[in-house]
């Protein structure tokens, strides 16, 4: 593989001992380290580096201080030297190979553009919680939403010059930038692909709230008068029968009975919370960054 120089940028929120091991997989790339460097920035200024942080050699860290992950990213595409550059999140782990394996296609492939890669999700134990089932069968489906033309950031790799293009994220969205991103690319005609051995792995959300918060974050996003929040939640009164029946049969056919109903459950309950957050933020109410 001929030499190419590869920017790897990681946007962190107060999680500096996930991104450590994070920050470790990346030393142990099977990919040169002289030729690719890390970009990490931290997006809360008032979280200083802890002392003595181990980061390595090609890896510097930067602050944003405009909140939101993609302001952040932003950040570290203008300071990247590299050609190409691939997204993860700093409570991911990638596989030895993740940059390996990313750069090689690309090369192989001229037509391709970006990559959506495979993020495989590990949990706590064999016994999963009621969030833990949900994240299986609904959590960064890659494969599927790359026929869409769309990829989620927590891995995913492109050109330098497809920013150039068509732009940078939204940094008005808290959520959903990477989303509208993908649009904005796809609609250029730069093509997509599912990596599936460009691959990192994802902690499983474990506990409840943390499904709520994201879902709440996720809403954030968005900016919906009054009237289209109050029909949001008439529609979504109605629970999702058929659509989260194929998703449970794809993705959750080796559950038992009572683990399907806690998952049909849990997304009802979601996509409940979901209008109500919109109403709240529809009526003045600050958007949840945590």
């Amino acid at each position: 593989m001929s030499i190419v120089l590869v920017s790897i940028i990681i946007p962190t929120y107060k999680d500096w001992d996930r991104l450590l091991l994070c920050l470790k997989a990346l030393e142990e790339q099977t990919f040169p380290a002289s030729d690719f460097e890390i970009i990490v920035i931290n997006n809360n200024p008032a979280d200083l580096v802890p002392e003595n942080y181990p980061a390595p050699a090609n890896c510097q860290i930067v602050t944003e201080a405009r909140p939101g992950s993609y302001a952040a990213r932003n950040a570290g595409i203008r300071l990247a030297k590299g050609d190409i550059i691939g997204f993860t999140d700093s409570d991911c782990i990638p596989a030895k190979d993740w940059i390996y394996n990313a750069v090689d296609y690309l090369k192989k492939h001229k037509d391709v553009s970006r990559i959506a890669g495979n993020i495989e999700l590990f949990f706590k134990s064999n016994d999963l919680t009621p969030a833990e089932l949900y994240e299986k069968v609904y959590a960064f489906k890659q494969e599927e939403i790359v026929k869409s033309g769309l990829s989620v950031t927590g891995n995913m790799f492109t050109y330098k010059h497809v920013f150039d293009k068509v732009g940078i994220f939204n940094e008005e969205l808290l959520s959903g930038g990477d989303y509208e991103w993908s649009k904005r690319a796809s609609n250029a005609g730069f093509k997509i692909v599912y990596g599936h051995n460009v691959v990192i792995k994802h902690p499983a959300r474990y506990k409840m709230s943390d499904l709520i918060k994201k879902t709440k974050r996720v809403v954030g996003g968005d900016n919906l008068s009054k009237t289209m929040a109050i029909l949001d939640l008439m529609k979504n009164l109605k629970p999702p029968l058929r659509i989260a029946f194929h998703q449970i049969k794809k993705y959750g056919s080796d559950l038992s009975f009572s683990q399907k109903i806690k998952v049909y459950s849990i997304k009802y309950y979601l996509a409940i919370t979901c209008s109500v957050e919109k109403i709240r933020i529809s009526y003045g109410n600050q958007a949840n960054r945590e």
